[in-house]
């Protein structure tokens, strides 16, 4: 609903207030005739432009049609010089029957006549060669054009023609009614044994000319557009000989009239039949007046000028009724953009600065430690990424995880006062800036007060929970070299600290110096180096550990255990290898090898053994989150022939519950295809039963940590039986791995364990030993009956 009117707003606004006593209509009078005027001209300038870009493209089209067309006569005329090549006797018939074979009154309309001239009578002493009379004959009445040589002058070219067996076009000709004939001219020799090849038997051998007589008027074909300036010209001017200096253009057509004063469009060059031609198009120059268009522009914007100027009174009624909320909006609008901007650089959750906001101080601040200025103390960026927050949200919820981080947020403000900018940077990493700090020890005191701030428990849902935190910290000083003052250098170091960090166990800081790095780091990177091509160079093998029936021990299936034989270190220990391809990726291939290869040899050995082997193979994280897995899954498969029942799929109780929502779904999708799918170190980590009973899960594997005490630790036994239990009460399978005593084995038995692993029946061994074993049936605890 509008508002009224302020009482000091008059109603209607009279016209002086928007013109100042009348002058602003005639001023826009005045601005809108001339906008009309120019618009109206450059209008006319585009359209005459448009049109010359139309001639010009009228006169590259006449130009290859004209060139075309001349290269028609000439192969006429080539034609009927190889009719007389080829034959010795070529009789009236003959030369007519070729004339309509070439359909030259059809699709040449230009051609006038083709004609033979011998150059001798023809000579009774050579049988075979007669010349009959040609089609037409010469028009009489021919004269020539004016500056065109006579037939002295002509006569040296046309030797130059019959010895290098040229075709060419002679001078023009004009008939008495004013047109221009064009000759296309071609030496016959004699002999009906084609081209003699050289100038001396081509002298001997010739007989005569072949003539092809064209009108230049229909060879041009134009007809001219008319246009305001009158039609156009198009004109086909001799230019001579070729390769001689240009004599006096010679027209020999044209088409439109030239009448009045022209200007040239533009000329095209033709060199055809050893002469030149020239091609023009002009058009007559416009009239100066067209006087009406401008007026009628004018007038058409005086009245658009009177309707804008009501338009205007109106609008300013308008605006003098809604300038006080355009203040508002504009104020609403300017509290808005800053909430934006405010939002697009702070974390949503916490309130802090986030990754883009934190990355652009860091890089200013990089910049003022470069320049001239002197700069006093240490930089130190703090990278904190907290120990057991995955934990806390697979425990307790999301919810619980944002309350954490918002508890975390604060205390960090708290620590760090004034003193450093804190953001965070996503998940559960936060950062820290520090500028003046007088030596490293004092920047590890800060970190060290901020572990220890964050180590003592928040309240959350009435749990009391300890996240703990790890920093990784890195320092530049003033007098740095200028390597050290690049930002993703900064974060990279501090990075490395706080993974360092991470290796140590956790719960403490370290701090990334600019010393030469360690022996160790060295080895890290030169393996991962080599781990990229330890694939392609077959350096990978899987060994196999067999699992046993509980009762019978018989062997029912194996786990496919990845090695790693390095040319030079010999064989690398799994917990060194296998963080490494995990961190770099290269865990996806690696483990599509390593399901390939594990469904081969299980049906290898089945196939050999007489009785089917089940394969296990473990499923890395980075695999649980391809949902090209069941997809890899069942082409393995296929390729091989391997049952689906007889592969198990292996993945850790906390990758499981990391996301249960895409866990199940993709467990859903392996089930379907009659995978099964096993719970790895079950009970090592901290998951909610709940989750797990509502996956699609076959078998729990109890983890060898729960076995090294039992039987003679009670309550490890207890432990370990309640496990078996829960187990049968889910309806989920049990497999046992670690088993080295025979007491243990025999209180699993005791327990109802169904299958079991470890060195006191057998040892992991390559895919040939574990066949040689199998087939000899050496498997199994020698000692036990």
């Amino acid at each position: 609903m509008s508002r009224p009117l302020p009482s000091d707003v008059p109603s209607v606004l009279p016209l002086s207030r928007l013109s100042g006593a009348g002058v602003m209509p005639l001023l826009v009078l005045l601005c809108g005739a001339a906008l009309s005027l120019g618009a109206w001209w450059t209008l006319a300038r585009a359209r005459q432009a448009a049109d010359e870009r139309h001639l010009e493209a009228d006169l590259r089209v006449h130009h290859e049609r004209l060139l075309r067309d001349a290269e028609r006569l000439m192969m006429v005329a080539s034609s009927f010089q190889g009719l007389y090549l080829a034959s010795q006797e070529v009789s009236g018939r003959e030369f007519a029957a070729h004339f309509d074979i070439l359909r030259i009154q059809a699709t040449m309309p230009e051609v006038l006549a083709v004609r033979y001239e011998p150059v001798l009578p023809v000579d009774p002493g050579r049988p075979g060669l007669r010349y009959g009379p040609a089609l037409h004959e010469r028009p009489a009445g021919l004269q020539a054009l004016p500056g065109t040589p006579d037939e002295a002058t002509e006569a040296p070219a046309r030797q130059v023609a019959r010895d290098l067996d040229l075709v060419r076009l002679e001078p023009p000709a004009a008939r008495p009614d004013g047109r221009v004939l064009l000759h296309v001219e071609a030496p016959v020799y004699g002999g009906g044994e084609g081209d003699p090849g050289t100038p001396e038997l081509r002298r001997r051998l010739h007989v005569g000319r072949v003539h092809v007589v064209a009108d230049a008027q229909r060879l041009l074909g134009f007809r001219p557009l008319p246009s305001p300036a009158g039609a156009d010209l198009l004109r086909l001017d001799d230019l001579g000989p070729a390769g001689t200096p240009p004599q006096a253009p010679q027209r020999l057509a044209q088409a439109g009239e030239a009448v009045g004063a022209r200007r040239l469009l533009g000329e095209k060059m033709i060199e055809v039949g050893q002469r030149r031609w020239r091609l023009g198009l002009e058009r007559g120059l416009a009239p100066a007046g067209l006087a009406g268009a401008p007026l009628l522009a004018g007038l058409a914007g005086l009245l658009l000028t009177l309707v804008a100027a009501r338009l205007v009174q109106r609008l300013q009624q308008r605006a003098d009724r809604s300038e006080a909320e355009c203040r508002r909006l504009g104020e609403i609008g300017q509290h808005a953009a800053a909430t934006m901007q405010r939002i697009a650089r702070h974390d949503a959750l916490t309130g802090l600065p986030n990754r883009e906001a934190f990355q652009e101080h860091l890089a200013e601040r990089l910049g003022c430690w470069a320049g001239p200025d002197e700069q006093s103390g240490l930089l130190a960026l703090l990278l904190l990424d907290l120990d057991r927050f995955q934990t806390i949200n697979a425990t307790l919820g999301l919810e619980a995880g944002d309350q954490v981080l918002l508890q975390v947020g604060e205390r960090l403000r708290e620590q760090g006062g004034g003193r450093a900018l804190i953001a965070r940077l996503g998940g559960d990493e936060f950062a820290l800036l520090l500028e003046g700090l007088p030596d490293e020890a004092s920047v590890e005191a800060l970190a060290q007060q901020l572990l220890h701030a964050l180590s003592q428990p928040l309240q959350v849902d009435g749990h009391a929970l300890r996240p703990g935190a790890s920093i990784g910290i890195a320092c530049i000083a003033s007098g740095a070299p200028a390597a050290a003052l690049d930002d993703p250098a900064l974060m990279t170091r501090a990075d490395a600290a706080l993974h360092q960090a991470k290796r140590d166990g956790g719960a403490q800081h370290r701090m990334h110096r600019t010393a030469a790095p360690s022996a160790e780091d060295a080895d890290l990177l030169q393996l991962e180096a080599d781990l990229h091509h330890a694939l392609a160079r077959g350096e990978l093998e899987l060994h196999f550990q067999p699992q046993f029936d509980a009762r019978t021990l018989s062997v029912v299936g194996a786990e496919a255990l990845l090695r790693w034989r390095h040319p030079v270190h010999g064989m690398v220990r799994p917990d060194r290898f296998i963080p490494l391809a995990e961190a770099s990726g290269l865990i996806v291939p690696i483990g599509r090898w390593v399901l390939d290869e594990a469904c081969r040899q299980a049906q290898q050995w089945s196939a050999l053994a007489g009785r089917e082997i089940d394969v296990a193979v473990n499923v890395s994280a980075r695999q649980m989150i391809d949902d090209h897995l069941p997809g890899e899954v069942a082409e393995a498969l296929r390729r091989h022939g391997l049952a689906p029942r007889r592969l198990e799929l292996e993945i850790t109780e906390g990758i499981a519950v990391r996301d249960v929502d895409q866990a199940r779904g993709l467990l859903e999708r392996l089930h379907a295809l009659g995978v099964g799918v096993a719970i790895d170190d079950f009970g090592v980590g901290h998951s909610s039963l709940a989750y797990l009973r509502d996956l699609p899960v076959r078998r729990f594997k109890i983890d060898r940590g729960f076995l090294r005490g039992v039987p003679a630790d009670a309550g490890g036994a207890r432990l370990v039986a309640a496990m078996v239990s829960m187990a049968r009460g889910l309806e989920v399978g049990v497999v046992a791995e670690g088993v080295e005593r025979i007491e243990q084995l025999d209180f699993l038995v005791e327990q109802g364990c169904e299958v079991v692993q470890g060195f006191l029946l057998g040892r992991p061994l390559p895919a040939d030993d574990f066949l040689h074993r199998l087939l000899d049936d050496a498997f199994g605890h020698r000692g036990r009956s």
